[in-house]
């Protein structure tokens, strides 16, 4: 029976498929599943939805008989899984968010001139101090979950090099692959549990860090509108006596502070609008000195218009 080879990934020879090189020692057990891993999908931004960690099962292939199989750290393995949010902490960004869009808000109607300084300052507090207690909350909510999170990773991480060090063990014939067999089940239930708590935790702290989640694309694109119309307005405010300078100073600051936030979260849908409409100027500046027909244009046209209307749906 002719023996069954591979290619050692560090010497690049074609040795027999064992646990070790035979010419450089390296371990091919690893290199095995190194190759077998499957690339992670890219990570989602916190702006855009709540992340799902979900990694596929790790391909065991049969074992060659008498040889136990590689079972070391399992890296790219995760339950699929969704992760309820704690309600606790829904209701927190909840609140924070609604106090938050309701101070922007109240700028626009202080623009329109629709509330006086007394009573615009006497919300805009009010509004302020909430924001600051609900801050506080999520921010110790942030700090105990980040702790417990890195305390689960290293436990993972203990666990998942225990189980490389049996193999290797079994490499040596330190211990017989009748021992990892008995051992392994445990550290596999271990791994699975402290991966599936991590995964947890990482889902709490992606809501706690994301504000304006479930929100709709336009009305952040509206609140960015009041908020850039507001900080327009407050020299003209502060110069007509409506508004003290003190005030126009903290509201620009605040302003600026939504703006930028706004933008983190839309930035690619605003860039995305501005090239349409790029487009379409060239477009109607092509028809205007005859390069494309009445046909041409108005098909064109068309197809940008449709794009627009769908980027704030």
């Amino acid at each position: 029976m002719e023996e069954e080879t591979v290619i050692c990934g560090n010497c690049g020879r074609e040795v027999p498929k064992t646990l070790y090189c035979i010419y450089c020692g390296s371990a091919l057990f690893k290199m095995e599943r190194e190759t077998a891993r499957p690339t992670p999908a890219p990570t989602r931004t916190i702006e855009q939805e709540l992340v799902l960690i979900q990694r596929e099962p790790a391909v065991v292939e049969a074992p060659e008989a008498g040889v136990a199989p590689p079972s070391g750290p399992r890296a790219g393995r995760r339950p699929s899984m969704e992760f309820a949010i704690d309600p606790d902490i829904d209701d927190l960004m909840g609140q924070l968010k609604n106090n938050y869009v309701w101070k922007v808000k109240l700028c626009g109607v202080l623009c329109d001139d629709g509330v006086s300084e007394e009573i615009f300052t006497r919300l805009f507090d009010e509004y302020v101090n909430k924001i600051n207690q609900l801050s506080q909350i999520r921010n110790e909510k942030i700090a105990y979950y980040r702790g417990d999170l890195e305390k689960r990773r290293a436990e993972l991480e203990e666990v998942e090099k225990k189980l490389e060090e049996l193999n290797v063990r079994v490499a040596v014939g330190q211990i017989s692959s009748g021992e990892l067999t008995a051992q392994t089940p445990e550290l596999e239930e271990k791994i699975d549990r402290l991966t599936s708590e991590t995964s947890k935790l990482e889902a709490h702290l992606a809501r706690l860090n994301d504000l304006m989640r479930g929100t709709p694309p336009k009305e952040i694109h509206d609140l960015e509108k009041t908020a850039k119309r507001g900080l327009d307005a407050l020299d003209q405010l502060v110069t007509g006596g409506r508004v003290s300078s003190g005030l126009g100073n903290e509201l620009r600051r605040d302003l600026d502070v939504a703006l930028n936030m706004f933008d983190g979260i839309i930035g690619d849908k605003k860039q995305e609008e501005k090239e349409l409409r790029d487009e379409l100027s060239t477009l109607e500046t092509r028809y205007k000195v005859g390069e494309i027909n009445i046909s041409e244009f108005e098909g064109q046209k068309r197809r940008i218009n449709e794009a627009l209307e769908n980027i704030w749906v």
